[in-house]
Formats: C-alpha cells, sequence, structure tokens
C-alpha cells in the first residue's frame, strides 16, 4: 500500500509500504481522510516525545472496514478509531486513562497512523458511524473527544461562563463543546485576528487577538465577572499564565494543548491566593463515541474547522500549509485515495 512516510524532521515521503498484517480481534479500515493535528506538526518538526522516525503519522482519521477479525465490526461499516493502545489492566487501563499506561503505544505516533491507505487497529478502538455520516466531517471525532473529555475534567456545568485560549482546531471543537454542554463562552483569545473571527461567528459572545483588549477586558469584568472556567488549547506559556489571570478567584483552569520543551513561570502565590483549581487533560479518554454521535448528528461545524483537503500524494504540502498559524489554516485534511 502507500503511505505518507516521515523519514525525519520535515521528509514526508509518499512510499509504497507493507500491507498492514491483521490479528485476531483487529480490523483492516480504508482510510477516507485524516486531519492533521497540531501534535502532528510539532512530529514533522522534530518537537514532539515517544516517536521514532520513520513513522506514518495521523491519529485523527475516518475510513471504512475492508477486513475484520472480530464480531465488533463488519465489512463495509464507516468507521473512526481511538488512538491509544494501552495494557488493559494497569491503575489507569483500569481508571479510564488509556493515555496513561506505561506500556502506551498511540497511532500516528509509535504506531502507523491514518495517512496511509490502510491502517489496522484492535476493533475495540473502533466507534461504528450511521451508514450517511460524511467521512471528512468524522475525521473530528477525535479532537472532539479531546473537547468532551476536558469538559469532564473540569467538571464543566450548564451556565458555567468560559474563556477559551487557542483557537485552531482543538480549540474550536473545545468551544463548540462547551456550548453544546449548555455552558456560555464569553471570552475566546487567539493572537491571529482570523481565528479569533471564526470564533466569533461560532458563538464566542467576545473574541479578542490583542494581550491588551484581553487586559481591558478582564478589567471591566471584575473579579466576579471573570469566567468560572479557563480552558487552554494552546499549550503556548504566554497563554498558560494568561488563564491563571483571567479565570474568576475559586475558579478551574484546564490545561489541553502542550508544547514539548517549553516552560512556563508563573507567580507561585497566584494559585493558592486565588483558590485557582489547575487541571491537566490527555487524550480523548473515554468519549469517543460521544464525540462519534455529536459528529453524526451534524452537532459540529466542521466546515469552520476543516479549511483544506490535499491528496495523499501531495502529503508534504498539506503538511507545509498545516504548520501556517493564520485565519485561513485551521485543519487541513488528507484524502486518502492515490
Amino acid at each position: 500500500m502507500r503511505a505518507a512516510v516521515l523519514n525525519g524532521p520535515r521528509d514526508i515521503r509518499l512510499e509504497d509500504v507493507p500491507d498492514p498484517r491483521l490479528t485476531e480481534g483487529w480490523a483492516l479500515v480504508r482510510v477516507a481522510y485524516n486531519a492533521i493535528c497540531g501534535s502532528d506538526v510539532s512530529l514533522y518538526n522534530d518537537a514532539w516525545h515517544g516517536t521514532a522516525f520513520p513513522a506514518v503519522p495521523g491519529h485523527e482519521w475516518s475510513g471504512v472496514v475492508a477486513e475484520t477479525r472480530s464480531p465488533l465490526v463488519a465489512v463495509g461499516d464507516k468507521v473512526v478509531g481511538d488512538i491509544a493502545l494501552s495494557c488493559g489492566h494497569c491503575l489507569w487501563c483500569r481508571g479510564a486513562q488509556r493515555v496513561m499506561c506505561p506500556e502506551l503505544r498511540e497511532f500516528g505516533f509509535t504506531d502507523p497512523g491514518g495517512c496511509a491507505e490502510f491502517i489496522a487497529v484492535p476493533a475495540q478502538n473502533l466507534v461504528r458511524l450511521p451508514a450517511d455520516v460524511d467521512l471528512l466531517t468524522a475525521t473530528q471525532a477525535e479532537p472532539l473527544a479531546v473537547a468532551l473529555h476536558a469538559l469532564e475534567r473540569v467538571r464543566l456545568e450548564a451556565g458555567d461562563r468560559v474563556a477559551v485560549l487557542g483557537c485552531g482546531g482543538i480549540g474550536l471543537n473545545v468551544l463548540q463543546a462547551v456550548q453544546a454542554s449548555g455552558a456560555d463562552v464569553v471570552l475566546a483569545v487567539d493572537p491571529v485576528a482570523g481565528r479569533a473571527e471564526v470564533a466569533s461567528s461560532l458563538g464566542a459572545r467576545t473574541a479578542l487577538s490583542d494581550t491588551a483588549e484581553v487586559a481591558r477586558w478582564a478589567e471591566e469584568a471584575g473579579p466576579a465577572g471573570l469566567p468560572d472556567v479557563v480552558l487552554d488549547a494552546s499549550g503556548e506559556p504566554d497563554a498558560i499564565r494568561q488563564a491563571g489571570e483571567l479565570v474568576r478567584p475559586g475558579g478551574r483552569v484546564g490545561l489541553i494543548g502542550y508544547r514539548v520543551g517549553k516552560r512556563v513561570e508563573v507567580p507561585s502565590a497566584q494559585w493558592p491566593l486565588r483558590l485557582t483549581e489547575t487541571i491537566g487533560v490527555m487524550g480523548p479518554g473515554r468519549f469517543m463515541h460521544r464525540a462519534a454521535d455529536l459528529v453524526a448528528r451534524g452537532a459540529l461545524r466542521t466546515d469552520r474547522v476543516i479549511t483544506h483537503v490535499l491528496g495523499l500524494p501531495e502529503a508534504a504540502k498539506a503538511f507545509r500549509l498545516a504548520e501556517q498559524c493564520t485565519g485561513d489554516v485551521i485543519r487541513v485534511a488528507i484524502r486518502a485515495e492515490v
């Protein structure tokens, strides 16, 4: 089969690779689309962890079952899949936090991912989709599951006032998940004005790109008017510092995005004096089924998230495009047909 192989930093090529071999309990999926995540771009630039080159990237994929050795799925089923391969019996696996498993492997990083014609996946990782679902839209089930996991971690409640920092692919999924949960996105922030504008079009009450404007907004809101919950989807040190300043006293900060190797400094008194609860989030958790259902029901405006679609032979161009931080480029998807 053909796959986009990342042979080293910024060196991605379309190559012939061996067809995946199925074992009992696994299924072979013909990939339809794979959306490029910010973590894929970090891997492309050799700023990631747990991966050795060569690698076939991609974990936001959708496709159709081509062969199966499990009764959980049938040939012809439209599916998406969980990224994690874990031991299944450790403390974290038993507690539905598979991404913390000491033996963790992940499709698109340690194991071949969705930038290929086919991917082999344990059937228990697959989520079946309705026959009429759009498979390009379905690629956003995985990032939406990450967003839903974040909302559970911060104990979001209907009526909560929320700020979303970072309006890329994950941030816009977070914004929409917050709204679907009955909470109110009172502020969205992204240094790229075009992305802030997209957040506004998706329902954020205020969307800002200038740090001075954010400071003025917070001053006018006053302590009691600040967000109950601030969700950072960027992982950038400036945004993490900003999250601690924006959340109301006694509020919760959820850290979803992260940047390998970057550090953030905050005043040590800030968190205890404001009674701030800071919560880390990693991966889709147990939310792939719920996310897939929301996507299938059209609850997500993927037309504002997926901005470009290129073919598999253009994978190198797709990755170069995906690393552009502009309002015109948010999620780039690769169509797997060759």
